[in-house]
């Protein structure tokens, strides 16, 4: 291991762990896990972490044989290994639990042992290597029924699940699980070459590292097998650096699964530095975790040594990155700004919401961003009258255990389409079929750490109103498009209220707002038109600019179907200076 490599995992992992509490052999935490079963809980015993903190324990020489042994004979306790069981092989994720609760928890923990074994086994000791095998044996069972019926379009978990099939061939020397391991990977590469990336973490800064790992993992097990699936797997890396690349470090706008509800502009990943864009010595110990160092187990030898020293990108530029089947994320980068939206959301039809996990509490479809400032996004804003939800939500907390907009176990359609060119969006949001207890709906842009004032001005030809977020050196201009509210029986002008909070900024176009009660209504639906102007901050020159600015709202009935109002086709097209810039095609029957 390279030195400048091994002192940075030893100062994470000692800064990481600085009171780290070990209780029967596994980290305990003073708060409650993720899972609904023990959210009540006031602490709990992780199994993820207790496995990364064996690994690099081991690797580093923070423990010795006996408490390493004694850490893995607790993690083993996690798993079921009754036969008979129908989650035999799996694992639960805290000592605390009685139930298997998700299908994730297996590679999670078995992960960073496996990149152990496979990348530093001469740190394991042949004590350890009997109880390591014991889990992988039952695992691999586990992993086989998991990716003899995948679940395709959910790539991080099915990815890694197919990972560990392979790795677990290799380290039991077992060529039927080779063979099942790579029968899965013809079958991923498959659908995701014809159709796409499932449910989009494709465009996820955290779930791409998981699949970065997995995709390495299951390539190295490949390495020497004749076989095409590796340089397959190999071009699905260099295709994701070419995309981490283009991003030059900086948050994704827009993102699916992503937990950045504070607006964050960068965060700090090992995946930038995979993909040669920070260099080793540029990472702060304190800013990353075990989990961020699990990629430098499998990528340490193939780090770029050019890495932080590329050709500066160019701006502007855009990149169209498809998702799944019609689904695409557009991405304009200015000098300063960033503006992006994903045209058809969510992606792939049923995974928005339902009671107990979704998309859309953890997904940023429409969003903008200003450097070193924030990433400001739109968020639909439901008053329950006891409680308030938001997607995306306020915070992982609040929002994993109540990831639905509403109580009820019913949901309204919500759809979100977008169309953009350049620095030119305009995007459509819509509920449909709303039934449902709730005082107040409204959709928002969420402006965080922003503390000037927005300033508003109307221009002289249309009479719209712009609402103006302005920065040292650029502009962000916003206006309302057509749209239909609770008391309303077709599309009309919306208006936008200015919402000042403590440290941020809302605007926002109320839909329905009253005493908390039933809500009966065939669609509600807003329209948001952005413009990010670089290099545009006095306010004669905005105004200048505006003006040049029309924008057509129509609706319309084309007679080839039966269409109410509610339902009628919409068409918005905006020019600057006479020239189209973008257009955008709703149809509500589609």
């Amino acid at each position: 291991m390279k030195s400048n490599i091994h002192k940075l995992m030893n100062e994470t992992f000692l800064y990481e762990n600085n009171g780290v509490i070990l209780e029967d052999g596994m980290v305990r935490y003073n708060k409650p896990g993720h899972t609904r079963e023990i959210a009540h809980l006031g602490y709990c015993h992780e199994g993820r972490q207790t496995a990364q903190y064996y690994t690099f324990g081991m690797l580093l020489g923070q423990l010795d044989e006996q408490a390493g042994l004694h850490i893995l004979q607790s993690l083993s306790k996690l798993q079921r290994t009754n036969k008979s069981d129908p989650h035999y092989g799996g694992f639960r994720w805290y000592q605390e639990e009685q139930h298997v609760n998700d299908t994730n928890a297996a590679f999670f923990i078995l992960r960073p042992l496996v990149m152990l074994y496979m990348c530093h086994p001469d740190v394991i000791p042949a004590s350890h290597r009997t109880v390591i095998h014991e889990m992988l044996h039952h695992a691999a069972e586990w992993f086989r029924k998991e990716c003899e019926n995948p679940i395709l379009y959910y790539p991080n978990k099915i990815v890694s699940d197919g990972a560990l099939l392979l790795a677990i061939s290799s380290l039991l020397n077992n060529p039927v699980y080779l063979e099942e391991g790579i029968r899965f990977f013809e079958r991923w590469e498959a659908y995701t070459t014809s159709r796409g990336w499932g449910w989009g973490e494709n465009i996820s800064l955290v779930y791409l590292s998981v699949i970065l790992n997995a995709l390495q993992i299951s390539i190295k097990v490949l390495a020497g097998q004749q076989h095409p699936l590796e340089g397959q797997l190999r071009n699905r890396i260099q295709n994701i650096y070419q995309f981490l690349r283009f991003q030059d470090g900086e948050e994704f706008v827009p993102t699916i699964r992503s937990y950045n509800f504070s607006g964050e502009t960068t965060r700090d990943d090992m995946i930038w530095t995979i993909a040669g864009i920070v260099d080793v010595e540029a990472l702060q110990p304190q800013k990353l975790t075990m989990t961020h160092l699990l990629s430098l187990l499998l990528f340490q030898d193939e780090l770029s040594e050019w890495a932080g020293e590329g050709t500066p990108q160019l701006t502007p530029r855009i990149w169209e990155e498809p998702i799944f089947d019609k689904s695409s994320a557009y991405y304009w980068i200015g000098t300063s700004s960033r503006l992006g939206s994903i045209n058809r959301f969510p992606v792939i039809p049923g995974s928005y919401q339902w009671p107990d996990w979704g998309l859309g509490w953890q997904s940023f479809p429409v969003s903008f961003s200003v450097t070193a400032e924030q990433v400001s996004f739109l968020r639909w804003y439901v008053d329950l009258g006891d409680e308030v939800r938001t997607h995306p939500g306020e915070s992982y907390r609040t929002s994993y255990l109540a990831p639905a907009l509403f109580k009820e176990s019913f949901f309204p359609d919500i759809q979100t389409r977008s169309a953009q060119f350049e620095h030119c969006l305009l995007t459509v949001r819509n509920m449909s079929n709303v039934n449902h207890c709730v005082a107040e709906i409204a959709d928002e842009w969420v402006i965080h750490r922003y503390a000037g004032a927005i300033e508003e001005i109307v221009t002289t030809v249309e009479a719209r109103h712009w609402l103006l977020v302005r920065y040292a050196h650029m502009t962000i201009a916003i206006t309302a498009l057509n749209g239909i509210t609770s008391d309303a029986a077709e599309r009309q002008a919306m208006t936008v209220e200015i919402v000042h909070e403590s440290e941020r900024v809302k605007l926002r176009q109320v839909l329905h707002t009253g005493e908390a009660g039933l809500v009966q209504q065939t669609r509600l639906e807003t329209g948001w038109a952005v413009l990010s102007l670089e290099h545009l901050t006095h306010q004669d020159d905005i105004l200048d600019y505006l003006e040049e600015v029309r924008i057509e709202d129509l609706s319309y009935a084309d007679g080839k179907v039966p269409r109410t109002k509610f339902t009628e086709i919409r068409q918005i097209q905006l020019s600057i200076a006479g020239m189209e810039k973008v257009h955008l095609h709703i149809d509500p029957h589609e």
